[in-house]
């Protein structure tokens, strides 16, 4: 017969409260508490009452003090390997038996296999990065070979054996191996796998940069923080190299015309070339194929000055700088090869830079690489809380502002919202969006994507509160040229995310921007994204 155990009000707060503490610990602070709703069973009990399956794993946990934890009352999705594949880790990892395993790397390796505050089911799955991180602030991944529900794969190396097993507190997947957990960066994959590239990558002293996985700093009210790093690369094999007579890395310099040196010079061309293979986010695949609605090409930043790269879906497949007009195009060679500080797209080319086209911008508020290495839950999509994170002035080198008064607390914030709160999290995108509160005069400005040049209808998005009175009272200005002279914010109507027209400008040469909001009556200004439409 199953046990069920009650817990008073109090017990319950303090195990949440203590709950962030457990996955650091190798003591099992929960081995005495159990819940159970009826016959059912939470994680850690059925995985001990399936013990033909998965008692290996369970000794696992015990020996990492976590099994209790997953009998908690809270929400998991565990992916748990089956005995052969703990025994096969095991044996590669020579030891005998659970027991010889440290108690920090069992800790660790459940960790690696385990989200917390999140079910994410079959339905969620597609190749790439799952969006959740694990809780060691780590993205799994996703790939889908040929053959059906038995090609799914963790991290590329375990077969997914059973779905959606439901729990009282969340979801298990079966998986045939242990996961081993990432260690490897940018740097070391490229290492490994593309002798040029990596050379190039070295000589224009981009090395360390892609070997950084965290720092720790030191923020304005004086506590320590971290931030964390992720970069998408994309790099270019030695066979690809040799097809374009490229043999070496002097003799990519030459084709280059970068001459001797200095290569870490950023005006160098090989530098340039360099930086234009880097971006400065994580964009797995799936996200190189989402695309504004209606559209079918975007253009990407790169770490090169003025330089974008260009991504189509032609047919169904994506494909890099597109050029129909001269029939050249670059192709994924291998996509989503994962390293501990981003991804690693393999081309089919060499993909020197590219002139692309003119197409739909959005240029969304939130999107820079600082605010998302300093916010924990950046857009993630299942959020069991509201969460807020509020900048000082000088935290972020993305966004400016002046204030009124100067010293002025909680003018910008990022918030990410939860899934029943309504337009907020369904109407806005990604989840998130600005919310600034400069006082009256105060100003705030950011910059744009690169563009370009051409000429575009602006659109405005924005989350509109409803309020009594029209509130949010501002002004839009880009390159110092106004274009919006009074914009309001609320609406006394409802909640909803609304739309303006800011006017149409015209680029001439393609370059970032600069975007200034300038509050007129003080009160709050919430901001989704920019619409940059070509007018042909």
């Amino acid at each position: 017969m199953k046990k069920n155990i009650l817990v008073s009000a109090k017990q319950y707060s303090l195990l949440l409260l203590t709950l962030c503490f457990c996955f650091q610990s190798c003591k099992d602070l929960y081995e005495d508490e159990t819940f159970t709703a009826f016959e059912e069973l939470p994680i850690g009990m059925y995985l001990k009452e399936n013990g033909d399956q998965f008692g290996r794993w369970v000794a696992l946990l015990e020996r990492a003090g976590l099994y209790a934890t997953l009998n908690l009352n809270t929400t998991y999705t565990l992916f748990a390997p089956s005995n052969e594949g703990v025994d096969r880790y095991l044996q590669a990892h020579g030891y005998g038996s659970v027991t010889d395993i440290p108690k920090d790397e069992a800790a660790y390796l459940v960790r690696y296999h385990l989200i917390h505050g999140v079910e994410v089911d079959l339905g969620q799955f597609q190749s790439g990065a799952i969006n959740d991180r694990n809780e060691t602030d780590d993205n799994l991944s996703i790939e889908v070979r040929d053959g059906g529900l038995d090609a799914f794969y963790l991290n590329g190396e375990s077969r997914f054996l059973q779905f959606d097993i439901r729990a009282t507190n969340g979801i298990i997947h079966a998986i045939e191996d242990v996961v081993v957990p990432l260690t490897a960066t940018i740097a070391d994959r490229l290492e490994e796998r593309y002798g040029i590239f990596y050379e190039a990558v070295v000589a224009t002293g981009y090395e360390d940069m892609l070997r950084t996985v965290v720092t720790e700093e030191v923020g304005p009210g004086g506590f320590p923080i971290k931030v964390r790093y992720r970069y998408t690369v994309f790099a270019v094999a030695d066979e690809v190299y040799a097809q374009a007579e490229i043999h070496s890395l002097a003799e990519l310099a030459e084709q280059l015309q970068a001459g001797s040196g200095p290569y870490d010079d950023p005006a160098n061309p090989l530098h340039e070339y360099v930086s234009y293979h880097i971006m400065d986010q994580w964009r797995s695949f799936a996200e190189l194929g989402a695309f504004p609605e209606g559209e079918r090409v975007k253009n990407l930043n790169t770490y090169a000055r003025n330089q974008l790269i260009s991504i189509t879906d032609e047919l169904g497949e994506l494909i890099v700088n597109y050029d129909p007009g001269a029939g050249s195009e670059v192709r994924f060679v291998e996509f989503d090869i994962p390293g501990k500080n981003g991804v690693v797209h393999e081309l089919d080319n060499w993909t020197p830079l590219f002139t692309p086209p003119q197409t739909t911008v959005i240029w969304e508020l939130t999107d820079y690489p600082d605010l998302a290495a300093n916010v924990d839950q950046y857009r993630n999509p299942s959020l069991g809380a509201q969460y807020n994170r509020t900048f000082q002035l000088g935290e972020l080198e993305s966004y400016h502002w002046f204030a009124q008064p100067e010293d002025k607390a909680n003018v910008l914030t990022y918030r990410n919202n939860r899934s029943n709160d309504g337009i907020y999290y369904t109407d806005v995108l990604n989840y998130d969006h600005l919310r600034i509160e400069l006082g009256e005069s105060g100003w705030i400005e950011m910059e744009s994507p690169v563009i370009v040049a051409g000429t575009y209808r602006l659109t405005v998005v924005w989350p509109s509160p409803r309020q009594a009175n029209p509130t949010g009272l501002c002004s839009f200005a880009l390159d110092g040229q106004m274009l919006r002279p009074q914009h309001t914010i609320s609406n006394t109507r409802e909640d909803r995310v609304l739309e303006e027209t800011l006017g149409m400008v015209t680029f001439d040469e393609t370059t970032s921007h600069t975007l200034r909001v300038i509050s007129l009556d003080g009160r709050l200004i919430t901001l989704d994204y920019i619409r940059f439409e070509p007018i042909q």
